[in-house]
């Protein structure tokens, strides 16, 4: 494969995924399942003919929903991850990926003229491991040609701390209550959350597509005060298109999407689990990514998700995200 198509191949793998969504105390929105490939960069334009990958994102996001118990109330998310992606390849055929977050998050409720500062929470969150592998390759070197088939499959960790208080008075009665900061708020989930994928891959010439479909399950979390909280499990996919019109720029354009069930929720006492509103349903977007060839191994690049169709149970709203972030080739 020549080191044009192989920088085609590479771009296209990391503008699949989606960014992963975060909501608060009270802000029941399923962002803890990202939309798209759940492997962020399992490979990219900084890798083309190393073994060893750095990258540094950050990105912004804001989700809201509806207050519980509250009507006319939202609880508004805005949210900053700052990510270290490394991805190693010891053959060709074989991509392994480590991320770990860092979060900062923070809810306001708005409604009845009020906006309240609820919590802010930064730390690190919870860490994956993954891996891409391509049992399948045909190449025909007349046509420029490339196709590729590939399993994936990870997990993410509960690295992130899960036992954060909220501390509430009654103004009635002066009880002061200790309880934790609501699933959703935390850093992390204290579950964990295995995936696994099927990845195809086109290329020829200067254009390239792919599909990805991947189900990622969840484990369920307990917190200190003896209450359990599962996320949803989620399908996820993406399916885009590429340009690289010079060989130092790549235009990437897709749709990411995912497909998550309801939370449960099972109270500190409790035997038996219930569904939690405002969770679940299904996502797609509009994901547009460009990468550049700043200088020598080092790489540029800008990515978003602009949601254009929502299909969320209960009281939810994801607005576009956007994240930038750097790429450099160690080996």
């Amino acid at each position: 494969m020549t080191k044009t198509a192989r920088l085609s191949w590479l771009v296209s793998a990391v503008l699949s995924a989606g960014a992963s969504l975060t909501s608060l105390p009270a802000a029941k929105a399923c962002s803890i399942c990202g939309c798209g490939d759940p492997l962020l960069a399992a490979s990219d334009p900084a890798a083309i003919n190393g073994t060893l990958r750095l990258q540094l994102d950050t990105e912004y996001l804001r989700v809201d929903a509806g207050t519980d118990g509250q009507a006319g109330y939202t609880d508004q998310l805005t949210q900053w991850s700052f990510r270290l992606n490394a991805v190693y390849r010891p053959i060709s055929w074989l991509s392994l990926i480590a991320t770990l977050p860092v979060l900062d998050k923070t809810i306001h409720t708005v409604g009845g003229g009020t906006d309240l500062t609820d919590s802010q929470l930064t730390g690190i969150g919870d860490a994956e491991l993954g891996a891409r592998y391509a049992f399948w390759r045909a190449i025909n070197l007349g046509r420029g040609r490339v196709q590729e088939l590939a399993l994936a499959g990870g997990v993410m960790m509960p690295t992130g701390a899960n036992d954060a208080k909220m501390t509430t008075t009654d103004p009635s009665t002066g009880v002061v209550t200790v309880a934790p900061v609501d699933p959703h708020g935390q850093l992390g989930t204290g579950s964990w959350g295995p995936f696994l994928g099927l990845h195809y891959r086109f290329e020829q010439v200067n254009w390239l597509g792919f599909a990805d479909l991947s189900y990622r399950m969840r484990t369920t979390g307990t917190y200190f005060d003896g209450s359990k909280y599962k996320f949803g499990d989620a399908a996820l996919w993406s399916v885009h298109g590429q340009y690289r019109p010079l060989p130092t720029l790549a235009l990437d354009l897709g749709i990411d999407g995912r497909y998550a069930r309801v939370d449960k929720v099972t109270d500190a006492g409790d035997t038996s689990s219930s569904t939690q509103g405002n969770t679940g349903g299904t996502l797609l977007s509009l994901a547009p990514g460009v990468y550049f060839n700043a200088a020598g191994a080092l790489w540029v690049f800008a990515r978003g998700q602009i949601p254009f169709y929502k299909n969320l149970y209960g009281e939810q709203n994801v607005y576009p995200s956007v994240a930038v972030g750097l790429q450099y080739q160690v080996l």
